[in-house]
């Protein structure tokens, strides 16, 4: 008869066992004594700090992803790192192209209208009023292009196009959650959100400069919003129409104006393309005649008083400054149309007509007047090189790419179309806002491209 096998641990054993365990409070308590924890801390987070950078830089689609979310959910209100992590996305980038990846933006009439426009941007400093003002602006238009760049780049597929559109609408939701938040907790008190028109009135900013600024972001994320509805599936469902909803009670919460038109242009065609489905335009509806109810009362005031817009005199100081500052700036332009005052430059050179000073409050007239006639028709091709192949996107007949491609590039056209009807109420042409759009475009031109390739090619 065997003897069993003894499972008691061996006195060696037993001191690692004992040494394993009251080690780390014995080293614990001399760390503490001694007064080095706060060295333990600021090591610890070294350590995090580079398992972030060394995370971005092997993956940074990723961080594309994140840049994006921090983009439109506003958290440079907390931290400002979006340009840090932007960075690191584009220094992954450089070492994958160092190590054979293919440059992806090659759009011909992208780079040619994108350099004019930046040489001419750069010899509007030669007569500029200010050109620390030109400057800081041509600086944020380079900013932009490689967010452009990062896109194109990273976004090789539908299925990755299709997380750049949650993305959007994921960052959309988180600032007006983290709005909500602010407010509970006491990191924004009420009265900031407070902005003096005719009368006092709470208009919610959440995350974002002001309230116009994330009624356009919000408007923008909607398209996308239903289009993830439309794909989401089983218990998911629910949680996005959800999310859509609360985005909506956030964009009149902001009692934006501006969004009226947007708003209304995405509402109709949304409805004309969904109407062949009952389930979904039911869907629509029932958004849109619960957003109507819930809207403030406010909100329709102030939609009413748009009226003031094409009256002579107006008691309104929010129109009434906006007016000033257009009449102003087509002046300006009148008298400089070709050479412009200098990009960014109406702000401090429109001082002898302007009680404060101000944007011109629409893109495409600041443009104008900064860079004259040139300059806005290189900026005008620029939009239209996305423009051209979102279009194209929602035409085609997708062969070799997923059933739902169409569908996005519909709904990414529509966020493009809100955006850039935004533009003309707010300066926002040297904002991320205005150029994802433009990036939606070209990544679907690349798609387009290689499904046709596939499709020609013989199986």
């Amino acid at each position: 008869m065997s003897t069993p096998l003894s499972t008691a641990p061996r006195p060696r054993e037993r001191w690692l066992l004992a040494s394993a365990v009251f080690l780390p409070f014995l080293l614990f308590f001399l760390l503490k004594v001694g007064g080095f924890m706060s060295y333990v801390k600021l090591g610890a987070a070294g350590l995090a700090a580079l398992g972030v950078v060394a995370t971005l830089l092997v993956k940074p689609r990723w961080g594309l992803w994140l840049v994006v979310i921090w983009v439109y959910g506003g958290f440079s209100f907390y931290v400002n790192a979006g340009g840090a992590i932007t960075m690191l996305v584009f220094a992954g980038v450089l070492i994958d192209l160092l190590r054979g990846s293919r440059n992806r933006l090659v759009d011909v009439p992208f780079w040619l209208s994108a350099g004019t426009f930046l040489l001419i941007c750069v010899t509007t400093m030669l007569w500029a009023k200010s050109w620390q003002f030109a400057l800081y602006e041509i600086g944020m238009y380079l900013k932009m292009l490689l967010l452009v760049y990062l896109i194109v780049q990273l976004v090789r597929t539908p299925q990755q196009l299709r997380m750049l559109m949650y993305a959007v609408f994921a960052g959309a939701l988180a600032c007006v959650i983290a709005g909500v938040l602010n407010l509970v907790l006491g990191i924004q008190t009420v009265g900031e959100n407070y902005v003096h028109t005719s009368e006092y009135m709470m208009r919610f900013v959440a995350t974002h400069e002001n309230p116009n600024r994330l009624a356009a972001i919000l408007c923008s994320s909607i398209p996308l919003g239903v289009f993830a509805v439309k794909q989401s599936r089983g218990w998911v469902k629910p949680f996005v129409i959800l999310a859509l909803f609360i985005v909506i009670a956030a964009l009149f919460a902001a009692n934006s104006r501006s969004s009226v038109f947007p708003l209304g242009i995405i509402t109709i065609a949304i409805l004309a393309r969904e109407v062949r489905s009952r389930r979904s335009y039911l869907l629509i509806a029932a958004v849109a005649a619960v957003a109507l109810f819930v809207a403030p009362s406010v909100w329709y005031e102030r939609v009413i008083g748009l009226n003031a817009a094409f009256e002579t005199t107006t008691l309104d100081w929010s129109v009434y400054m906006r007016l000033m500052a257009l009449h102003t700036a087509w002046s300006l332009f009148l008298h400089h149309p070709f050479t412009g005052i200098g990009i960014g430059n109406f702000i401090v050179t429109a001082g002898y007509a302007m009680p404060i000073h101000i944007v011109v409050h629409n893109s495409y007239l600041e443009i104008l007047v900064g860079t004259g006639v040139f300059g806005l028709l290189c900026f005008l091709v620029i939009m239209v090189s996305g423009l051209r192949h979102l279009v194209a996107g929602v035409r085609e007949q997708w062969r070799s790419a997923p059933d739902w491609m169409r569908t996005a590039c519909f709904y990414c056209l529509l966020s493009g179309i809100s955006v850039w009807i935004s533009a003309g109420f707010a300066t926002i042409f040297q904002r991320q806002l205005f150029w994802v759009p433009i990036a939606f475009g070209l990544v679907i031109g690349n798609l387009l491209q290689e499904d046709r390739a596939r499709s020609t090619t013989p199986s």
